[in-house]
């Protein structure tokens, strides 16, 4: 971190203000020439002349797309391999492809997991545009040809610390109450560590919640939960593609420490009219998708919804007063307009709402009345322009819109006397990027970009209105100026290169400013990534990364997402935060191709983190400045990681293991001594095995084991006589008040949590529709795991005990859906 500037003696200084100074000014010039030159090259013939003037005379360009036969559907990540030449390239997240060869007769072979490889052979001597379809594969169609298309991809790859899974593995997965959710299955992964007992939270590799990046089409989601964090808010019905990195970013991805999880939503099937239905004990779902023009346009709209509170709320009509519950919908939808060979645009929109409520009202004079509620609500909307400018150059264009919106409220009327409080915090951004994709030859590989982002904070306002009769009624707001503005602005540079057959490189440059209420940072990340293949089948890597990250989450709860979590930005008394990771790693494939095994280990150090301070929470911020109540300090995180993994055939799954240690250390916390973070595992186990019993049975099943959490509890009690507490009802033992002496900060160990999970699911297709029946357990053999340690005192005694609270036993669940 750079400080530039110092307004501390700037009081009340606008964010008009700060973009006025000149260096702010030389700043945002310095980025407008950077975007500046991005558009010019959409539009820029003599760039791309150029480019092709630095490719030898006898190389021509093979590219085009890669798209499902069936609906039209781009493939991410599907393979392009020239086997006589030993080179090959891969789609990337819109489906094209480009790579440069020399001008002879040359024989492709394209591939993805789960469809049929498609040989082409074609004379190569001018540019040549190939746009192909593969046909999804046979129930049992041969594992080795498959498998070894996806072990190549993982082997050759320079990237590492990535892992891709298909959603219809995901899908296959025992699930919580039947509902499929992607957070979970990526809590299954090394490296991930899962939060609270059910919850969705993912801590990677010793980072915290705020420090993973989920995009959505590109946009960014702020909470990615429903039900405080036991559901993710992402439909399995309505993604095409899930990837993680948790290590090694590109260039290309800022504003994170921890990890990436890029979501891509399906595009709508181009060719026919297709829908699925489900039910089940929690939610039922709706997916509707086809042709708005065949094979030029086509849309996707996805619906989710629980039912409990609609069900429940005749019988709590009937049996008293209260009026109780909760409920959650969310909603995606999604347009795709092929306008041209070389031009396509997308639009997506997401919105998810949390709602929980306790009414009562009074039937008796004297008895107060409540309304209470709190909830949240997400928005996204992003709108994609995709342009082919020639063989190798592609651009991409975003714009794009996230809102996170947290609001409680609590109502008591008791006769004439009215008291309302409320509290309402979030987040909102608008953003604009360009991305394009540059080729040359069968060495070079670039990626470069710009992008602007404004942000929003509302930091918390706490409001109090009450009016007691006889005195004047009151309305306060304790913060009526928690509305912080923001912009930060990246470009980026990156080339992955090819130095020989045995040697890849992929080394870049992060450039970004964050510019807030007369304050400015600025930072320039190096990143990079080097392979070595040491044959066909295995390969060594490393990768070095440093990373700014300009928002902060301050959580009072533990693991779950209540509102009570509030998003702030770096200020001139709160720095960003910052890390530096670096990861080596071995990749092979094993047993004739069918499985892959990743071996990584990782260092990574942050600093300037935040935390609340001892006894602050989210309402004492709200009576005060946010920055007063927070500490800064630092952490570290090292550790090594197994993934052997079975991608394709009637079986499939992966073991997964994570030995890892994860600290921090805060001046003012934990009397400045180091101490574990609440989510350091040592040791991290997952087993997950589907199977293909029959065409129309499948099994699947998934164990976890882990160390306990790390958390902080009483080794002893002060006793002080209470001389203030006498009155005619005055019991002997409110004579002492005990005052608890804990811990050093997180020194105590839960038990350690372990879990199995089953499901079966049968498929029938009765012609007009493919139904599948879906029977799960939760926690098969009923671990009792601790949400949370609490100490229990004993009046009588003094004696004190420690007790767990565990709130998911056995849990079974049965889904039924029609696809048709």
């Amino acid at each position: 971190m750079t400080q530039l500037l110092d307004y501390s003696n700037m009081q009340g200084s606008s964010f008009r203000d700060a973009v006025g100074t000149p260096v702010c000014r030389s700043f945002l010039v310095r980025v407008a020439v950077a975007m500046a030159c991005a558009v010019m090259s959409l539009t820029s013939p003599t760039l791309i002349g150029s480019a092709r003037a630095q490719v030898q005379a006898d190389t021509y360009t093979v590219s085009g797309t890669v798209a499902d036969a069936l609906n039209g559907e781009s493939l991410v990540g599907a393979t392009i391999f020239v086997p006589a030449l030993g080179v090959g390239s891969t789609t990337n997240q819109y489906g094209f492809f480009s790579i440069s060869l020399p001008a002879d007769s040359v024989t492709l072979v394209f591939g993805h997991l789960g469809y049929e490889p498609l040989t082409l052979t074609r004379m190569l001597n001018a540019d040549l545009r190939l746009d192909v379809a593969l046909e999804p594969s046979a129930l049992f169609l041969d594992e080795v040809a498959v498998v070894a298309t996806a072990g190549e991809s993982n082997v050759q790859e320079t990237q590492m610390s990535q892992v891709k899974l298909p959603i219809s593995q995901i899908e296959a997965l025992p699930a919580l109450l039947g509902e499929v959710d992607i957070l979970k299955v990526v809590q299954l992964l090394p490296g991930v560590q899962s939060g609270v007992e059910g919850t969705t939270g993912i801590y990677v590799r010793g980072g915290g919640p705020d420090q993973n990046l989920f995009l959505l089409d590109g946009t960014q989601i702020y909470n990615p939960s429903h039900i405080f964090g036991f559901l993710s808010t992402f439909n399995g019905d309505a993604i095409k593609d899930v990837s993680l990195l948790k290590g090694g970013f590109p260039a290309r991805y800022g504003g994170r420490l921890s990890s990436v999880v890029d979501l891509t939503m399906k595009e709508g099937n181009l060719k026919n009219f297709e829908g699925t239905a489900s039910i089940g004990l929690l939610s039922s779902r709706v997916t509707l998708e086809g042709p708005i023009k065949r094979d030029r346009a086509s849309f996707l709209i996805a619906a989710r919804r629980s039912y409990a509170d609609l069900l429940a709320r005749p019988i709590m009509a009937a049996a008293s007063d209260n009026v109780f519950g909760y409920y959650f919908y969310d909603f995606n939808a999604k347009g795709n307009i092929i306008l041209s060979g070389r031009d396509r645009i997308y639009i997506s929109s997401y919105a998810g709402h949390d709602r929980a409520y306790f009414k009562f009202q009074s039937q008796y004079p004297g008895e107060p009345s409540y309304d209470d509620a709190l909830g949240w609500r997400n928005w996204v909307t992003t709108l994609r322009w995709n342009r082919v400018l020639g063989p190798r150059l592609f651009a991409n264009t975003i714009i794009g819109y996230t809102r996170y919106r947290l609001h409680t409220k609590l109502e008591e009327v008791y006769g004439r006397d009215y008291y309302e409080t409320a509290y309402i915090s979030g987040i909102q951004d608008l953003h604009a990027r360009i991305d394009l994709e540059y080729t040359t030859g069968t060495r070079h590989y670039m990626r470069f970009g710009a992008a602007g982002i404004l942000h929003d904070f509302q930091t918390g306002a706490l409001t109090e209105r009450y009016d007691f009769g006889n005195e004047p009624a009151v309305d306060t707001t304790y913060t009526p100026n928690s509305i912080t503005k923001a912009a930060e602005f990246q470009a980026y540079f990156e080339d992955e290169v090819r130095l020989s057959q045995r040697v890849k490189v992929n080394a870049g440059v992060h450039a970004s400013g964050f510019l807030v209420e007369g304050e400015q940072y600025m930072s320039v990340q190096p990143r990079l990534s080097l392979w070595f293949g040491l044959d066909d089948r295995s390969s060594l890597k490393a990768s070095l990364a440093t990373m700014q990250q300009y928002i902060h989450l301050l959580a009072t709860t533990r693991g779950l997402s209540l509102p009570t979590d509030l998003w702030v930005p770096a200020t001139d008394r709160v720095s960003p935060q910052r890390a530096f990771q670096v990861a080596v790693g071995y990749a092979r494939t094993l047993w004739q191709d069918r499985f892959d095994l990743t071996l990584e280990g990782f260092y990574k150090r942050m600093n300037d983190l935040i935390e609340y301070t001892d006894g602050a929470s989210h309402l004492s911020a709200a009576f005060g400045n946010w920055e007063d109540k927070v500490t800064s300090g630092k952490g570290v995180s090292y550790g090594g990681e197994v993934l052997v993994q079975k991608k394709s055939g009637r079986t499939t799954g992966w073991i997964g293991y994570t030995l890892s240690r994860s600290d921090r250390e805060f001046e003012s916390l934990n009397q400045g001594r180091v101490f574990p973070y609440r989510y350091d595992r040592r040791h991290d186990v997952s087993l997950v095995v589907s199977h293909r019993l029959r065409p129309t049975l499948d099994l699947s099943a998934t164990w976890v084991y882990g160390t306990g959490q790390a958390i902080t509890l009483p080794v002893g009690q002060l006793v002080i006589a209470n001389d203030e507490f006498v009155d005619d009802f005055w019991n002997p033992r409110d004579q002492w008040r005990y005052r608890d002496v804990l811990s050093d900060r997180n020194a105590v160990r839960m038990p350690a949590y372990h879990r199995l999970d089953l499901s079966v699911r049968w498929h029938k297709d009765r012609g007009w529709a493919d139904r599948t029946l879906s029977l799960g357990v939760y926690n098969a053999y009923s671990r009792r795991n601790a949400f949370s340690v609490y100490a229990d005192r004993d009046w009588r005694t003094g004696i004190v005990q420690f007790k767990k609270i565990s709130v998911l036993p056995i849990v079974p669940s049965i889904v039924y859906q029609l696809k048709f």
